[in-house]
């Protein structure tokens, strides 16, 4: 799809500029090791946070390109040998999400082989050369380590160092998703040592979390969250203008107000877009059917959820980072096909619950009665 049917590909476009790195390294290794390093911009490596103008915003492109030209040395510079073996990579991330909850649900085999393998968005963005499959697999694996460390009592500096190291990578490539992991994870934590108070545990980390983001800027101009939520949706409403699946979205401004007004939105345009009544092409239909179908799947589970349930306090940081990021994603993104991307991988975290927690044999009694 990327190679032959878009115009533009963002895949395409690494592969070739990995191409010309792979060439680099036989002409100038000197270079092809330093030039990572180079820093053109007058602020030299501050504007850690920008979206423009910044090293660090570079660096998360640098980086891809990097490892593609190091594939290039194994796949003869071939695009499908270079997918297949980002994809290596990336199914670790799945196999771990699933090792992990089949352990809290045994008997959803099926349930969680569709919600982590078989979504349409989540499979077709993390299988493509981008930055998704790679955050895929760093949350997949920082969640993997975090469970057998407070699960199994498996702390070691093994498992810390992995942790530490998906985390920083994650801060180069989309360091938004570092501000919204790092909550999620401390929430987790504190909610197993107080089993008894996990929602509770959450909704507390949250609400120091919102006080915090809202106060930032207070305590230095620099570190102003609200505001670098605004810029980014500037930035993304000056890149959609040339776009074709563009949609108007209500202007932020970094203030409490404005984020409780927009709040609705964000999640409409997250959540229900694109919508099964507007299909812009056909490219977004399979999209199109999948939110329309996981919205299905949300009314059968709240008439038919199984009783007296427990909920794991991994399940309530799944549905409290998703949902953070959609929101982020719908306050930022005024692009269709973006936010399509954005929030692919954080539907298995919403997804989950609502397969594994809704009472199936219930539903095929009720099926089988109604025939009979």
């Amino acid at each position: 799809m990327n190679l032959y049917y878009f115009p533009i590909s963002d895949s395409v476009i690494f592969h070739k500029m990995g191409i010309a790195e792979y060439h680099l390294l036989f002409q100038n290794p000197k270079e092809y090791i330093a030039n990572i390093f180079y820093n053109n911009y007058p602020d030299g490596y501050s504007r850690l946070l920008d979206d423009s103008h910044s090293y660090w915003n570079n660096l998360r492109t640098n980086l891809l390109v990097k490892m593609l030209s190091i594939f290039d040395l194994f796949s003869f510079k071939i695009f499908f040998i270079n997918t297949l073996f980002y994809n290596f990579l990336v199914f670790f991330g799945c196999v771990a999400l699933y090792k992990i909850f089949i352990r809290i649900f045994p008997g959803c085999f099926y349930q969680l082989i569709i919600c982590i393998f078989l979504l349409p968005s989540v499979l077709f963005f993390s299988s493509m050369i981008h930055r998704d499959g790679l955050i895929l697999l760093s949350v997949s694996m920082i969640i993997y380590h975090v469970f057998f460390i407070i699960n199994n009592h498996q702390l070691s500096w093994k498992r810390i160092s992995i942790i530490i190291f998906f985390l920083c990578l994650i801060f180069l490539l989309r360091n938004f998703v570092f501000f919204t992991l790092v909550p999620a994870l401390a929430a987790w934590l504190i909610a197993q040592k107080y089993p008894r108070y996990v929602f509770i545990s959450f909704l507390s980390v949250y609400t120091f979390v919102a006080i915090l983001f809202f106060t930032s800027g207070y305590i230095s101009p620099r570190a102003d969250l609200p505001q670098y939520v605004v810029s980014r949706q500037t930035s993304f409403t000056e890149i959609g203008k040339g776009g074709t699946s563009t949609i108007p979205i209500n202007p932020l401004s970094p203030t409490f107000k404005s984020f409780i007004t927009n709040a609705p939105q964000s999640f409409d345009h997250a959540l229900l877009r694109p919508y099964l009544t507007k299909i812009l092409n056909f490219e977004y239909l399979p999209f199109t059917l999948e939110i329309f179908i996981i919205e299905i799947l949300f009314i059968v589970f709240l008439f038919c959820r199984k009783k007296n349930i427990i909920v794991d306090p991994l399940i309530y940081f799944g549905l409290f980072f998703s949902l953070t990021m959609f929101l982020i994603t719908g306050y930022t993104v005024p692009i269709i096909g973006a936010i399509v991307r954005y929030r692919s991988i954080y539907l298995i975290f919403l997804l989950i619950p609502i397969m594994c927690y809704t009472d199936w044999s219930r539903i095929k009694k009720l099926i089988t009665s109604k025939k009979n």
